[in-house]
Parts: structure tokens; C-alpha cells; sequence
């Protein structure tokens, strides 16, 4: 009853913060015609507490001087409660709530205007990417603690979890304008979620529980020695997965090591229950990363899909189309019956919606063909545009003008970046294109990019 009480009380203690710190009315706006769910922004408009605004609004060093006094009610109460609560779940709803406090408190008084430009998404931006990074701190413990109660319940949850990460991964784009499916026009869940927090700490899961189950089965020096460089290794491989630059994934393998001799340290002292421990955080992250790196290569075979196979053939009922009528449609309707008997649909994600569908533009000679795929990339293919002859006496007048004028004959320098050299993947691209007599290209990205 205590520990629950207490939780009541945190999630109290959230909701005052919410509305205590968060971005109030405009001047042209009244309090009295906010909706409900629009915070007051007390601490901003207060008479008593104008001095601590100013020092936000300030800028550093001095804005640590509010934002620490705001950070400390939440951070005490997590410190007490993390003794109060036991329980796994317990403690991660508890950092949850400490989490949103510490958001509240930084955005309402350092970004106001973000807060304000979300609206109520802010809260479910901040709830969304507080969740996820809870869940996944707390996901070896909590699969432990439900495998104490039922392995069909664990085995029940991990299916939810791989499930959840899978849909959300294949089926959030970020490109509709409405964001009916989306809670922000930045992939603050799946991007940042998934692919940077999500997959760095299911690697330093997996790194730990190795160093634990090996120390558990070899003690001694040597154990501690081989265990602590497993953690390295499995690290150090997991985060090659995950980040490009060499220094992001040594300093993963770093982590890695650092936590692994923090587990081995308060691991339990019968090899067997420590042996156990070590296997199911082990488990715990591997199964992690392959469920949201493989889900992100299923969203990218998706995306491709739908570039290489299904806009290939409207790309093709428009040149054709141009080749009869001497120009491009007004829109891909007038494609049927003709030339396609019915506009196809880019399929991406598993869930069909009306989202699900190309966009076309036309620019008389030349057109644009979008779709909206995953990890906020927004496909998009142009034929070269064909521009109209050039009149001699133009050139000529344009040459005088530019011999008369101050500096004339002087070339402008070039100061554009030499373009890049195509990859293997471009070049593939580009002769499937040319195979079907289409010389334009696509603006979007092959696969998931990876971080840093």
C-alpha cells in the first residue's frame, strides 16, 4: 500500500510540474480560454518567481541556477522512492516520472517555444521517448522478474515487445501532414528511440550478461579477466551494428566495459542464481537488437519495394502517357484505364490506410512522384527537366549587360561541393532505370542510415 501510495504521489508531483512549468499563454491569449490540457506556465508568469525566468531565459551559466532548483524535488523524491519501491516495475515507473519532470523543467524554462509549437504533442513526445528509454533500461530486470511468476508471461510479453517495436518501426513515416499515426514531425520514437538509444543499450545489455555468465562459470583472475573482455567485444561487435564513426562505437565498448564490471561487482554470490542473471540479460539485449535492427532492414526492403517495383510502373504509364499526348497528366487518375488499370499503392508497413499512396505533382515538362516511406524519408523521383531552346540574341544582350556592369567579364567562381561518387547501390539503381528507358532519379536513401 506504501509503495503505491507513493507512486500516486510521483505521478502527483508530474502533473503539478507539467503545469507549473510549462509554456503558458501568449500575450494575445487569455487564461481563462485555454484548453485543458495547456499548461499555465506559472513559474514563467509568477511576479515571485520573475527573477528565476530571467536567469532561464538568460542562457548559461546562470539558467542551472532555476533548472537545478527545478531538477531537485524530482531527483530527491527518486532517490526515496528508489529505497520505497522493490519491484522492477515499480522502479521504472519511477524513473519514468523522474524522466518527464526533468523534461518539464528544461523545455519550459530553456525551450519554450518547442513546447509551445508541439502543444499537446510535447506530452506525448516526452512520455513516448521517456517510455521507451525506461523500458528498454529496465528491460532485463523485468523479464527476470516475470519469469519468476510465469514463463508464459514472459514469454507472452517479449512477443508484445518484439511486436510493438516491429509495427512501430514499419508503419510510423512522419510525412503526413495531419500526423494522425504520428506524435511528432520528428522521428523522436523510432529514429532516436529505437535506432540510437534503444539499440546502444540492448548492446550494453547483451555485453553484461556475457561478463556475467562467464564470471559465474570461471571465477578466479582469469574469469574476471576473460569475462571483462567479453563485455568489450560483444559491445564493440553490437555497436558496429549501430553507429559508422569508430570513436561512437569505441566508446560503446567502453560503456560496455564499465557496466559489465558494475554487474559483475553486485551480481549474486551463488554462481548458479548469478549464472541465470547473466544469461537473461544476455538474452534480453540480443533479442533486442535483432528485433529493431531487423526492423528497420524490413522497413527499408519495404521502401525499396515500393521505389524499385511498384513506382516503376507509374514511372512508366507517365513516359508513355508523354510519349501520346506531348506532355505529362495533370494528375496519375488520368493514367486510367489506358495506361494502368488501377493507380498502385506503395506499400509500406503491414497496415493498409489512405496514407498509402503516391503523390504526384506536375511540372510540365518534368514531375515529382513522392511516397512516404519509414524512418522519416520521403521518396522522391524527377525526370531531368527538358528546358526550352535558348534565343542567340538573349545570350548576346545577356553578355553585354554582364561586360558593362562593375567587374564585367569577371566569372562568378563556382563555390558548389564537388558532388559524391556514386555507390554500388546508386549505380544499380541507376541501370535498373535505364533498363525501362528512364533517366531521373530517386532522392531517397537505399537502407536505415546509420548514426554518428
Amino acid at each position: 500500500m506504501l509503495r503505491r501510495s507513493y507512486l500516486v504521489g510521483v505521478l502527483a508531483l508530474t502533473v503539478f510540474y507539467y503545469f507549473f512549468f510549462g509554456a503558458g499563454p501568449t500575450p494575445s491569449e487569455y487564461v481563462e480560454d485555454l484548453e485543458w490540457w495547456r499548461p499555465w506556465g506559472t513559474v514563467m508568469h509568477w511576479p515571485a518567481l520573475m527573477g528565476l525566468a530571467k536567469m532561464a531565459r538568460a542562457g548559461f551559466p546562470q539558467a542551472w541556477v532555476p533548472i537545478a532548483l527545478g531538477w531537485l524535488p524530482p531527483l530527491a523524491v527518486a532517490a526515496v522512492g528508489w529505497r520505497v519501491l522493490r519491484s522492477a516495475l515499480g522502479r521504472a515507473a519511477l524513473v519514468f516520472l523522474t524522466f518527464l519532470m526533468l523534461a518539464f523543467v528544461y523545455y519550459g524554462m530553456r525551450a519554450e517555444q518547442v513546447w509551445r509549437f508541439f502543444e499537446w504533442r510535447f506530452l506525448a513526445v516526452a512520455a513516448s521517448f521517456s517510455a521507451i528509454v525506461v523500458l528498454f533500461l529496465f528491460a532485463a530486470s523485468l523479464v527476470d522478474e516475470t519469469l519468476r511468476r510465469s514463463r508464459a508471461l514472459a514469454l507472452l510479453v517479449s512477443l508484445a515487445a518484439i511486436a510493438g517495436i516491429f509495427l512501430l518501426s514499419t508503419e510510423v513515416t512522419g510525412t503526413n501532414s495531419e500526423m494522425q499515426f504520428n506524435i511528432s514531425p520528428w522521428p523522436i520514437v523510432t529514429l532516436f528511440g529505437f535506432l540510437l538509444a534503444g539499440a546502444t543499450i540492448a548492446a550494453l545489455h547483451a555485453a553484461a550478461g556475457a561478463a556475467v555468465f562467464i564470471r559465474a562459470r570461471r571465477p578466479g583472475a582469469s574469469g574476471l579477466a576473460l569475462a571483462l573482455t567479453a563485455a568489450a567485444l560483444v559491445g564493440g561487435v553490437c555497436s558496429a551494428f549501430i553507429f559508422a564513426a569508430w570513436p561512437a562505437r569505441a566508446f560503446v565498448a567502453s560503456l560496455a566495459l564499465a557496466i559489465a564490471a558494475i554487474r559483475i561487482a553486485r551480481s549474486e554470490p551463488a554462481p548458479e542464481a548469478a549464472a541465470r542473471a547473466g544469461l537473461v540479460r544476455l538474452a534480453t539485449g540480443a533479442v533486442l537488437l535483432v528485433a529493431i535492427l531487423g526492423s528497420a532492414q524490413v522497413g527499408a526492403l519495404l521502401q525499396r519495394h515500393a521505389r524499385d517495383v511498384t513506382a516503376l510502373v507509374v514511372l512508366e504509364a507517365l513516359e508513355s502517357y508523354k510519349k501520346d499526348n506531348g506532355t505529362y497528366p495533370d494528375s496519375l487518375d488520368a493514367l486510367v484505364p489506358k495506361y494502368l488499370a488501377a493507380v498502385p499503392r506503395p506499400e509500406i508497413g503491414l497496415i493498409r490506410d489512405e496514407d498509402d499512396r503516391f503523390s504526384y505533382s506536375n511540372y510540365g515538362d518534368s514531375y515529382a512522384l513522392e511516397f512516404a516511406s519509414v524512418l522519416w524519408v520521403q521518396c522522391q523521383y524527377s525526370p531531368p527537366y527538358e528546358f526550352a531552346a535558348a534565343d542567340p540574341n538573349e545570350d548576346a544582350e545577356d553578355e553585354a549587360e554582364a561586360s558593362e556592369a562593375p567587374g564585367g567579364g569577371v566569372e562568378t567562381p563556382d563555390v558548389a561541393a564537388p558532388p559524391s561518387a556514386p555507390t554500388e547501390d546508386d549505380l544499380a539503381l541507376k541501370a535498373t532505370l535505364a533498363k525501362h528507358g528512364l533517366n531521373g532519379s530517386w532522392s531517397c536513401p537505399k537502407e536505415p542510415p546509420k548514426l554518428w
